[in-house]
């Protein structure tokens, strides 16, 4: 079977001028969500507001400083975080691969999911990525990310 067989009609790939931003590689997203599940999970599991939350965090130095500025403090301006929708096909990306699964409204790492964790954490790669997710995960706590999304 050829995958015009799949398609039912040809196909050809033109290459592009554009830059393709590393934010949206379903790869490097795909780390990313690994990294957030592993340093900022409890038991390397976290809901998908968490996740959502750690997302927007990294994305800019901003995001942190508005974030950490917000958390704990009562009469302080709630940050705007975006959700991703690139992060929920990335995470069913992960569940099919056996790295994460899908439990009682939780994503958990796997067995796999730890062992590749662990090889990402100890590269120097994602090095502002960690390091935002390290300084946040005092504050990235589930009560504090549903106070966030309830605006309470």
């Amino acid at each position: 079977m050829e995958i015009n067989d799949i398609l039912n009609s040809p196909f050809t790939f033109t290459k592009r001028k554009n830059f393709t931003s590393c934010d949206t590689r379903p790869l490097w997203k795909s780390c990313l969500v690994v990294l957030i599940l592993g340093i900022t999970g409890t038991q390397s599991s976290a809901s998908l507001m968490k996740i959502h939350t750690a997302n927007w965090i990294i994305k800019k130095d901003e995001h942190l400083s508005s974030y950490l500025e917000w958390s704990g403090k009562d009469d302080r301006k709630r940050p705007n975080v975006r959700l991703e929708p690139a992060i929920d096909r990335v995470i069913n990306l992960l569940v099919s691969n056996g790295i994460a699964m899908k439990t009682q409204g939780r994503i958990s790492l796997t067995d796999l999911g730890i062992g590749v964790f662990d090889k990402l954490y100890e590269e120097e790669i994602y090095t502002r990525e960690k390091a935002a997710l390290v300084e946040a995960k005092r504050y990235l706590s589930e009560a504090a990310v549903l106070r966030l999304f309830k605006g309470v």
